[in-house]
């Protein structure tokens, strides 16, 4: 899940922000809609997804019916639980993502872009050498803020899929919660919380230890 959200997240996002940097006309009221996602709550964007991947009068599957494509059982096939449980959390960080993606990107001096395009750069090549260089601490953040978000997710599981089918979408977070308020299991709860923790920790550590090294803060 956690590679699901993160990662999707990030691409998207990057995406967005580099199109919602484009100075056109009316680039303002785009950047309005892809940043609403802010304002929604987890239980919300859950029951509006819950809706969307109904199996018989979902969106989802209508638009797949258009396109004479199987239907998916989206929360009830345990090969796509998971990654449709991903996908709301992935729409509900796009949003303040792709704001601090923007925000980074505004910050750099159009200066240096100047400078590629004299040097005969292109998108690609101004993207890869100037963007992302200068991009890295704010990537390096969304990275470790993302991260500890996935973790922690609970929401979406409790409304979508309580954990199914099957368990293919219950995680530490769900499970704990399970544990501890329905099978009255304190003890295990309270080791699962503690795993949790030393888990979140741990992979904190390695970011700032392996993925710090590669942030250019200057």
């Amino acid at each position: 899940f956690a590679l699901y959200m993160v990662t999707f997240t990030l691409v998207g996002s990057l995406i967005l922000a580099l199109l919602g940097n484009i100075q056109l006309r009316g680039i303002s009221i785009f950047r309005a809609i892809f940043s609403s996602t802010v304002a929604v709550s987890g239980a919300t964007a859950s029951l509006i997804f819950l809706f969307l991947y109904n199996p018989s009068i979902g969106v989802f599957n209508y638009l797949l019916d258009l396109t004479h494509l199987p239907r998916i059982k989206w929360l009830t096939d345990t090969s796509t639980a998971l990654f449709s449980v991903s996908l709301v959390s992935v729409w509900l960080q796009l949003g303040l993502n792709t704001i601090i993606l923007l925000a980074g990107m505004q910050d750099i001096p159009e200066e240096l872009y100047e400078a590629a395009r004299i040097d005969g750069a292109g998108f690609w090549q101004s993207l890869r050498n100037v963007t992302l260089p200068l991009l890295s601490p704010t990537i390096f953040f969304l990275v470790v803020v993302d991260t500890l978000a996935a973790f922690q997710a609970f929401t979406q599981f409790n409304v979508l899929t309580r954990g199914g089918p099957v368990n293919t979408t219950n995680t530490l977070v769900y499970s704990i919660f399970r544990e501890f308020y329905f099978n009255g299991n304190y003890g295990y709860a309270s080791a699962l919380a503690v795993i949790l923790m030393l888990i979140m920790l741990v992979f904190t550590i390695l970011q700032f230890g392996v993925l710090e090294r590669r942030v250019h803060y200057q």
